[in-house]
């Protein structure tokens, strides 16, 4: 006589096959390419929010703009600055420039330029991954993208605030510039960095608060943490850290704007656990903890 516990496993066990064999099915009507593309689409949010958000802060612009975006938020200069300076005494973005930038690229500036640009693949790259290798967790890597992006859009809607290379463009901090593309020069490819030049030409000038590129970072090093080897870990946390370190040491953002973006990946993966779990039960978001 077979048990209610025999009964239950034997359930389980078919309805993970049938889900593995629907999977399956899925696959076979749809190539490699067409899956990947089916797997990037919901990205698409991302960019018309961010285009949205870009559209309202539009007026503020980076010379002499209006007072206030289309909601009203006027622009922050000092704020994020004198937060910088209470941490560390100095604007580290204006103070490491001042000892490491003299004109020429150095080692350095290749590798901040190289790190600077994977932030335009990160996500995309790690989507594919998910899909063809964790599609178990598709959903909550979605989920915790989604949730990051949209909060961090609503922090520029909310709160626009100058990058250091636009405080130090007014004349509101010490002297810096922009130097993301710098390295491309090292290694020979200007028309890499021209390129680079000519994408933050088009790009929301103060996108700021939030850093969304630190806050992918971490995002993917958090979510991937608990299905990759223990060098995998160290590589990503590595990753996070050289792209804040990056994105300071080029003008790009504050320190704070880093933490803040570092916030707001926690916030997207609590948010992609709790769709997890309200989705699939309490079991679904504990290995993502």
């Amino acid at each position: 006589m077979t048990s209610p516990a025999t009964s239950r496993s034997r359930d389980d066990a078919a309805t993970a096959a049938r889900e593995a064999g629907a999977a399956t099915a899925e696959d076979s009507r749809h190539g490699p390419v067409a899956q990947l593309l089916i797997a990037w689409s919901p990205l698409s949010a991302i960019l018309v929010a961010y285009w949205l958000a870009q559209w309202i802060t539009a007026p503020l612009g980076v010379g002499d703009g209006a007072d206030t975006n289309r909601l009203g938020a006027s622009l922050h200069v000092l704020g994020p600055a004198r937060a910088d300076e209470t941490l560390f005494g100095a604007v580290p973005s204006v103070w490491l420039q001042a000892r490491l930038v003299d004109g020429s690229p150095h080692w350095y500036d290749v590798v901040a330029a190289l790190v600077y640009v994977t932030h335009f693949v990160t996500i995309p790259l790690i989507t594919a991954v998910v899909w063809f290798r964790l599609r178990d967790r598709f959903g909550q890597w979605l989920a915790a993208v989604l949730a990051m992006s949209l909060v961090g859009i609503a922090g520029y809607l909310a709160y626009p605030a100058a990058p250091p290379w636009l405080a130090a463009r007014r004349g509101d901090i010490g002297a810096l510039d922009r130097i993301s593309h710098l390295g491309w020069e090292g290694l020979g490819l200007d028309a890499i960095g021209r390129l680079v030049q000519l994408g933050q030409s088009g790009s929301n000038p103060v996108a700021a608060m939030p850093s969304l590129h630190a806050g992918a970072a971490l995002l993917a090093a958090l979510f991937l943490w608990p299905s990759v080897s223990r060098v995998a870990r160290v590589l990503l946390a590595a990753y996070a850290l050289a792209m804040a370190l990056t994105l300071v040491y080029t003008g790009e953002h504050y320190v704070v704007d880093v933490l803040a973006g570092w916030l707001v990946a926690v916030v997207g993966v609590g948010i992609s656990l709790v769709v997890a779990r309200l989705v699939r039960g309490p079991e679904a978001s504990g290995g993502a903890t």
